[in-house]
C-alpha cells in the first residue's frame, strides 16, 4: 500500500484537485529529492551503528508522513496539507531504504552479492507492483479524497507494523570484537 499511495499520489492530485498533469508530477519530487539527498549519508550511519535503529525509524517516519496527510480534503491546499506529509514520507524512506540494502547486501559473501542486489530489486519491484494492484481495494475503486484518506490511513498502519516488525527483528551486528 505505501508504495501504491507513493506511486499513485500525482494521479489521485490531478484527479481529485484539479492540478494539471505537469502540477501533479511535481507533487512527487519530495521522495525521490530526500533519497538522493540523504540516501548515501543514511547508509553510512547504518554501517557505523547498524541498521536496527534506521530500519525501524523510517518506517514510523513514513507512517507519520501518511498521517499527516489524513487531513487532506477539498479544496486541496498543497504546502500546508500534502507536502508536509510527503517530505516526512521522503525523510523516513531515505532512512530506511539505504541501510536496508546494506543489510542485506552485507549478509551476503561477496561472490553473491551480484544475485543478491538482483533477488532485491526483484522483490522490490514485485512488491510494488502488488501495493498498486490492492490499492484500489483498499480506496474503495475511488480516486477522491474518501479513497485517498483510506489508503493513507492503511499505509500508515502498515508503515508502523513494518517499524515494529524491525525493532523486535532486527540485531545489529557485534562490533565489540568479542565472540561467543
Amino acid at each position: 500500500m505505501p508504495g501504491a499511495l507513493i506511486r499513485g499520489n500525482p494521479w489521485r492530485t490531478s484527479l481529485g484537485a484539479g492540478f494539471s498533469a505537469t502540477a501533479a508530477g511535481f507533487t512527487a519530487l519530495p521522495l525521490p529529492l530526500a533519497m538522493l539527498l540523504l540516501s548515501a549519508r543514511m547508509g553510512r550511519l547504518a554501517g557505523t551503528f547498524g541498521p536496527r535503529l534506521f530500519m525501524a525509524g523510517g518506517p514510523v517516519l513514513c507512517a507519520g508522513g501518511f498521517l499527516l496527510m489524513l487531513g487532506v480534503r477539498p479544496p486541496l491546499d498543497f504546502p500546508t496539507e500534502l507536502l508536509p506529509g510527503l517530505v516526512l514520507c521522503g525523510l523516513g524512506l531515505a532512512v530506511m531504504v539505504a541501510p536496508l540494502t546494506s543489510a542485506v547486501l552485507g549478509a551476503l559473501n561477496e561472490d553473491d552479492a551480484g544475485i543478491g542486489s538482483a533477488v532485491n530489486n526483484a522483490v522490490s519491484r514485485v512488491a510494488g507492483l502488488i501495493a498498486i494492484a490492492l490499492a484500489g481495494t483498499v480506496s474503495g475503486g475511488a480516486l477522491d479524497f474518501p479513497g485517498f484518506r483510506q489508503t493513507v490511513l492503511v499505509s500508515a498502519v502498515l508503515f508502523l507494523a513494518a517499524g515494529l516488525a524491525a525493532w523486535l527483528g532486527i540485531r545489529n551486528p557485534d562490533t565489540s570484537g568479542r565472540s561467543g
